[in-house]
């Protein structure tokens, strides 16, 4: 899939075209791979003390998951193409 990359300047710079990049992207998912049980839930309730509990890495997989998708979708917006 082709992807872009896209530099908007930030407000007071005095560059007025946006510019844009070819890139290439590299996604590994390896989290599947982790099992959540009882190790992982107290290392939740670990990092909870010292961090915000939605923040940190141990959490239950659907939260794991909603957040993850959130993410994807705020990293690859999907754009209306104009024909």
């Amino acid at each position: 899939m082709p992807a872009r990359a896209e530099y908007i300047p930030k407000e007071g710079q005095t560059q007025v075209f946006h510019e844009v990049y070819d890139v290439v992207l590299y996604l590994g998912i390896i989290d599947i791979l982790q099992e959540y049980n009882m190790s992982k839930k107290l290392e939740h309730a670990y990092k909870s003390i010292q961090f915000d509990s939605v923040s940190i890495s141990a959490v239950d997989p659907t939260y794991y998951s909603e957040r993850f998708l959130e993410f994807i979708r705020k990293v690859f917006p999907t754009y209306a193409v104009a024909t």
